[in-house]
């Protein structure tokens, strides 16, 4: 039975949250256009809308819009004319395409795509300043833009149920992150970096994750004393007796195949891959110069940047602190090097890693020397690995008491 036209506009008069989920509506009716200046949320879930009028926008009071489990396929870039707006969930339609139109959104707090068929963001989206919680699971993401990071309000990210093999290394340094939740997808690996905000991340379902890096261990030892991030069969008990550098036939990364030997009564194989960014890995006692790329980044990156990474040898695990600070920039420099895009994106998105020696605090992009190592606490194994800038420093830290298997590193 249609609602009473009368009985609804005395409702959208006398209401500024109006609960009109499961209703069947196929389209927003007039009433709340001719009515509804003044109200502040409204609720259409579990409804049928294929889409939103262009008088949306006239709802200039409009803080909180949801449209959970509708037919969405597309939205009025009128939407984007919503000022007020603060929360939108439009989880579980069928956008193919995050609407640009979004971006316009300069006080919206919470954004839900969850549950679409989105394959990529808009870079439209990284003008929400004010973005606080970013909730994109359950769509066909493959790879996550790096001014996701870049949000300095952001505290939580949910991108569960995609086909991500990676997460951005901007997030290493973004500021308010909290949660970071990434389950189910095809990551190989998390950034190697300590982050500067020391946030929850959830990685169960990630069935080739097997491997992470000392300083994120260091940051996750209180979490993950009461869960396993890893599931078992990614993180057989492998240890690193013997491996070998390896290059996808891509040319992307570096993976590294360790054998165990000796260590434990049943020896497995594992194969690990290295972020992008790592374009050469040197073994501990490997005695060479770093490329002139990997200097001159280095040498910007310092003059640009404050960053640093500390990790106390003898204090309490977990107790990991990042600085990150960005310095006086030149702008003669920032022009020089917009026209290189991808030098310029390897600095504004922060080094693989910060020199785990902690009398250096060198940034690494592209070079590094690896110390590889077999976590083996009580409940969880799994293979760490450390990165230094130079031979000096990972002779240093893998004779310290930093690493439970010094003796355990690179053979190329």
């Amino acid at each position: 039975m249609d609602p009473d036209p009368i009985d609804m506009a005395m409702e959208v008069r006398n209401k500024r949250i109006l609960h009109w989920s499961c209703r069947g509506l196929t389209e927003l009716p007039e009433v709340i256009r001719l009515h509804g200046g003044h109200v502040k949320e409204i609720y259409l879930k579990w409804n049928e809308l294929t889409t939103l009028p262009p008088w949306i926008a006239e709802l200039y009071n409009m803080t909180n819009l949801y449209l959970y489990n509708n037919r969405i396929e597309q939205l009025p870039v009128e939407l984007g004319e919503m000022s007020q707006l603060t929360v939108l969930d439009l989880s579980t339609n069928r956008l193919q395409l995050v609407p640009a139109c979004i971006g316009n959104l300069k006080n919206l707090r919470y954004l839900s795509l969850d549950n679409n068929l989105i394959e990529r963001l808009s870079v439209e989206l990284s003008q929400l300043n004010n973005l606080e919680v970013l909730s994109i699971s359950g769509n066909q993401i493959v790879t996550l833009p790096e001014w996701i990071g870049s949000f300095p309000k952001l505290r939580e990210l949910y991108v569960d149920g995609n086909r991500l093999r990676e997460l951005p290394n901007r997030l290493t340094i973004a500021p308010n992150l909290t949660l970071i939740s990434a389950c189910e997808n095809r990551l190989t690996y998390l950034p190697l970096n300590g982050f500067l905000s020391a946030p929850y991340i959830r990685v169960e379902g990630n069935e080739y994750l097997n491997y992470i890096s000392y300083p994120l261990l260091q940051q996750l030892y209180p979490h993950l004393r009461h869960s396993l991030i890893f599931y078992k069969d990614a993180c057989k008990d492998v240890t690193s007796r013997y491996f070998k550098t390896h290059y996808d036939t891509n040319g992307l990364s570096i993976k590294l195949h360790i054998k165990t030997k000796d260590f434990f009564p049943i020896n497995y194989d594992a194969t690990i891959e290295l972020p992008r960014q790592l374009l050469k890995v040197h073994e501990v006692h490997e005695n060479v110069t770093c490329s002139l790329l990997e200097l001159a980044l280095r040498k910007v990156y310092t003059e640009r940047y404050k960053h640093t990474l500390d990790i106390p040898v003898l204090s309490e695990k977990g107790k990991v602190t990042v600085f990150y600070e960005p310095l006086l920039k030149n702008t003669k420099l920032d022009f020089i090097l917009s026209t290189n895009h991808i030098l310029y994106s390897l600095l504004t998105n922060g080094p693989t890693s910060i020199c785990v020696n902690s009398q250096c605090q060198q940034p690494i992009f592209t070079e590094a020397w690896i110390i590889i190592d077999m976590c083996n606490p009580t409940v969880w194994r799994t293979i760490t690995i450390a990165l230094c800038c130079s031979r000096s420093c990972a002779i240093a830290f893998a004779h310290s008491n930093a690493t439970n298997n010094p003796d355990c590193h690179c053979i190329n």
